[in-house]
């Protein structure tokens, strides 16, 4: 048993399981908080670790609300982001948000295009998305307002990438009980009843949804009910990973950075945030020399609602059951100053 020696403020956990390659480890898992307001100000905050996936309603049909954090590893990193678009004035249907990043020397967008309610219109011969109404009311960012869904006139069908959306028809023959998406990409937006678009959202996947569930891995069931390594072979690399492809980079994050929220918060059209992570120190002692060891941060989850900021650091120790000191420790030391400071904010 490794006991974990947590002298800091910050979230952490040690989690049971195994490496890619099928060796025991205890993963662990530090949870650095961030607390934002509506003027850009930034404090230290701690949050709960999320042990489990939890969804809006019943797994078939609805998103994720929150993601399990506690996975034994992860690809490069990602970035997920709950939220929703803010009203606009003047009457305007329709509006664009964004999320902009800024690490070292890379820099990264996503766009979504968002609309007020809409039906279908029919025009001579053709049916089109007609007029939205004016976006006077927040439009939440999550799947069940973006293309997808069940068939309204078939239930057994549904669109694999987002089984929780709205407007898909398998033959895209009718227009009656379709609901218009809200939230769109900027590239692939619906144009008839038989389209087949991108679901848009910043939020996380669900594991039994494209292209998770495209991964292919062998379940070894023998394997299991002895305690054993649970994949027949070793599954792929981002079996972990949950954010959507374009959310998705080669590294982790860096410990500076620069991210930008374009109008999903209230009554902030524009709140861009320059970051300097905390970073904690790490030793470890009775597995293997005693030592300073680095937790890669692998994920970072913004959530506009709570007005939150957190970044997973992700650590894995390697256990040799036959070399392990019963008195094993992991200490997380206090961290190196940092700052978290907002330097542009342009209001409405």
């Amino acid at each position: 048993m490794i006991q974990l020696d947590n002298r800091t403020s910050l979230t952490a956990g040690l989690f049971p399981g195994w490496s890619r390659q099928g060796q025991r480890q205890q993963t662990l898992v530090i949870k650095v908080g961030y607390k934002f307001d509506n003027q850009g100000k930034l404090t230290p905050t701690a949050l709960p670790l999320i042990t489990a996936d939890e969804y809006r309603a019943e797994p078939e049909n609805s998103s994720l609300s929150a993601v399990g954090e506690t996975m034994p590893y992860k690809t490069g990193g990602e970035l997920y982001l709950y939220g929703s678009a803010q009203p606009v004035n003047g009457g305007h249907g329709s509006s664009r948000v964004a999320v902009r990043l800024k690490q070292k020397q890379q820099n990264w967008q996503k766009e979504l295009q968002v609309y007020g309610v809409r039906q279908w219109q029919r025009k001579l011969l053709t049916i089109l998305p007609g007029r939205p109404s004016a976006l006077d009311e927040e439009v939440e960012l999550c799947y069940e307002n973006a293309y997808g869904g069940y068939d309204p006139h078939n239930q057994a069908e549904c669109f694999a990438a987002n089984p929780a959306g709205c407007g898909y028809s398998i033959r895209g023959l009718r227009s009656s009980g379709l609901i218009l998406p809200q939230v769109e990409t900027i590239t692939g937006q619906i144009t008839s009843p038989g389209s087949r678009v991108e679901p848009a959202g910043f939020g996380p996947l669900a594991p039994h949804w494209e292209p998770r569930s495209k991964l292919s891995y062998n379940i070894d069931e023998q394997a299991i009910g002895q305690g054993l390594y649970p994949f027949a072979a070793p599954p792929p690399e981002e079996i972990y990973n949950v954010a959507p492809l374009d959310q998705r980079f080669k590294v982790p994050f860096s410990r500076k950075l620069t991210l930008q929220l374009c109008g999903l918060i209230p009554e902030v059209k524009e709140l861009k945030l320059q970051i300097d992570r905390t970073v904690p120190r790490i030793r470890i002692a009775g597995i293997g020399p005693s030592c300073q060891i680095e937790a890669l941060c692998d994920t970072m989850i913004v959530d506009c609602h709570q007005r939150t900021i957190a970044f997973l650091l992700r650590s894995a120790i390697l256990l040799d059951e036959n070399n392990l000191d019963p008195n094993a420790w992991v200490s997380i030391l206090q961290p190196e100053l940092s700052s978290a400071t907002q330097i542009e904010q342009e209001y409405v």
